[in-house]
């Protein structure tokens, strides 16, 4: 039996969008079939980059295609349809950022480099700001280093409605991350054009509804995520996250640039892992070194926001999946809590947009 196109597409028809329940062919979602002798790439356009069912639909296909005779080798592309391919699907296409309309401020927070912690403020410093009262979302935009979800100790995946996604909400917070639509441990394997079509679909194909802040947890130094951010939505401004050490600085004075240049307001700038209190004394050691925050702000002439402690307890509470925050009355709660108070008073009252 000769393997062709035909015959693909035939056994394709049995396999169906988790989500519509209808068959990928019906739905126009199988883009195009190579056969080149025993081998098989199949392109499906997904309803949307982010897609929460893309690694099923991707596993269904291949799975598909590998029981048909002859077949040695498969290869499922992912890419995604357009917007006239969606309106027809769905009857109606809705607007680009469709779920930002209820959004009142946009915050990010960036640094220039990894493993300064920036995903650990960016969890404590939303649920603090959500403490005192306020409507919070957090955005994963950390494609490739999705570690939100864990650290609030989620572990389903969002549901997509009509071409949306549907947010998950942990302790008072709705999220949104690659790490839930992906699965543990799978690989986020995007490339620049796909990473900007993704970080722009979960701003406005999430049903935010009304939030007094999402924020946003970009990914480290000056790529696609934070080019893609600032060009796409207006912003409130940025929380540069570092720590004292020289290195972390130089880097973080790089994305400043970047801010600036895009004209996005710095905020203003959290020393992370500031510095270490030898248990049962007031006695304190930095391990970092020094100062560093301090300089930085007066450099860019922004506010120091706080300085946070280097506390093994802020990391087993995030690796617990319940930020130190929720243990009131820690010192890395009130950390958090200055943080956040401080934030406040250098933005406009909440419920006024910025012109």
């Amino acid at each position: 039996m000769t393997l062709t196109k035909e015959a693909v597409l035939d056994r394709l028809k049995d396999v169906k969008d988790p989500e519509l329940g209808k068959g990928l062919v019906e739905l126009g979602m199988i883009r195009d079939v190579e056969v080149a002798g025993p081998a098989v790439r199949v392109t499906v356009a997904l309803t949307m980059a982010a897609c929460p069912m893309k690694t099923t639909i991707r596993d269904d296909v291949e799975r598909a295609v590998r029981g048909l005779e002859g077949v040695e080798h498969v290869e499922v592309v992912l890419t995604a349809m357009t917007s006239e391919e969606r309106a027809r699907l769905f009857g109606r296409e809705p607007s680009e950022m469709e779920g930002m309309k209820a959004v009142r401020r946009v915050l990010a927070v960036a640094s220039g480099k990894g493993g300064v912690g920036k995903t650990t403020v960016t969890v404590n410093l939303s649920l603090a700001l959500a403490r005192k009262g306020h409507r919070v979302g957090i955005l994963d935009a950390d494609l490739h280093g999705p570690d939100i979800p864990l650290m609030l100790g989620i572990t389903e995946r969002p549901l997509g409605s009509g071409g949306m996604l549907l947010p998950v909400e942990r302790h008072g917070l709705k999220v949104m991350s690659t790490g839930m639509l992906a699965g543990e441990g799978v690989p986020i394997i995007w490339r620049g054009a796909l990473v900007n079509k993704a970080v722009k679909e979960f701003f406005g194909r999430v049903r935010w509804g009304e939030l007094d802040f999402l924020v946003v947890d970009l990914p480290p130094g000056t790529g696609d995520a934070p080019l893609t951010l600032v060009q796409s939505i207006p912003m409130a401004g940025v929380v540069m996250v570092t720590t004292p050490q020289k290195v972390a600085l130089s880097d973080v004075r790089r994305a400043f640039g970047l801010f600036r240049a895009k004209e996005v307001p710095v905020l203003g700038v959290v020393e992370n892992m500031s510095f270490l209190r030898v248990p049962g004394s007031d006695q304190v050691m930095e391990v970092f070194g020094s100062g560093g925050g301090e300089k930085l702000a007066k450099a860019f002439k922004v506010p120091l926001l706080g300085k946070i402690p280097l506390d093994p307890a802020i990391r087993e509470a995030g690796d617990a999946g319940r930020p130190a925050v929720l243990d009131e009355g820690s010192e890395a709660a009130r950390a958090f809590d200055e943080v956040a108070e401080r934030l406040l008073s250098v933005l406009p009252a909440v419920g006024e947009k910025e012109q």
